[in-house]
């Protein structure tokens, strides 16, 4: 586990998801790691009953596939630890992977999420004065959090540990848009929870508030994460808009049929 570590903190930002997940579920996880001439490579496999979301996406998967390898001959010799004979999602950023996959696996794309970072020299990312960052939002904040999936008993504990903050744009308690910024794992925060009152959109609060939290994880010497599905076009221009780079795009991929060799099935318990 230490190697594995070791080699996706190289780059954790590309490797994030690996990490957040190994952090996150580590007894519905297992990792694997081998080395070559071409240099390492890690697979993690995530059982999808753990995880809310890919539960609820991909009902009748077994597993979440992550891969960060620096050759294709190394993934190829990380595909001999994936089980055979159920379904399984692949969720892939480099499109090398994505090939040496597909020599094995029947593989149906579903979506890809991009990831968006700050330029912080950009002057439309700074920190609105006007915005309060808070660990205690207003009761309206809260229900715009609430409208999107979002629970108290999971974001609480993590505004009172300090390993979150609410940006709201507000006057008095009437709240038109809010987000929040978490720790993802170590320096990398994700900026996430975007609200906005249906009658209040197309008004610039959406890009004041993400800017602004952006800009507060700089301010504080960590580096943010905005993470959006590619359906979501408003999401994409607004982080367009207010300058932020897309650096990462995190591909699904459903493979429905089962790959060759013998089959893995019950490898983790």
């Amino acid at each position: 586990m230490c190697d594995v570590y070791t080699y996706l903190s190289r780059d954790p930002f590309t490797s994030i998801s690996l990490l957040k997940y190994l952090q996150s579920y580590p007894q519905d996880t297992e990792s694997f790691h081998v080395r070559g001439e071409e240099g390492e490579a890690v697979l993690v496999l995530l059982q999808v009953a753990a995880s809310p979301y890919d539960r609820e996406t991909y009902p009748g998967a077994a597993f979440v596939c992550f891969i960060a390898s620096d050759g294709p001959n190394l993934t190829r010799r990380l595909l001999d630890h994936v089980p055979c004979g159920v379904s399984v999602v692949f969720k892939l950023a480099a499109e090398a992977d994505r090939a040496v996959v597909a020599e094995g696996f029947d593989l149906r794309r579903t979506t890809s999420f991009l990831s968006f970072t700050g330029s912080f020299g950009a002057p439309s990312l700074q920190t609105d004065p006007r915005l309060p960052m808070t660990d205690d939002p207003l009761p309206q904040a809260w229900s715009l959090l609430e409208a999107r999936g979002y629970q108290r008993d999971w974001l609480m504990p993590l505004l009172a540990s300090g390993h979150a903050f609410v940006v709201e744009d507000s006057h008095g308690d009437d709240v038109a848009s809010v987000c929040f910024a978490f720790q993802n794992h170590g320096h990398i925060w994700e900026v996430g929870g975007l609200s906005t009152r249906p009658d209040r959109r197309r008004q610039g609060h959406a890009a004041r508030v993400v800017g602004s939290a952006i800009a507060e994880l700089a301010r504080r010497g960590v580096q943010g994460r905005y993470v959006v599905e590619e359906t979501n076009r408003p999401s994409v221009q607004l982080a367009q808009a207010i300058g932020l780079q897309h650096v990462l795009t995190l591909t699904h991929f459903l493979a429905s049929a089962p790959c060759a060799g013998d089959p893995a099935i019950g490898m983790l318990s």
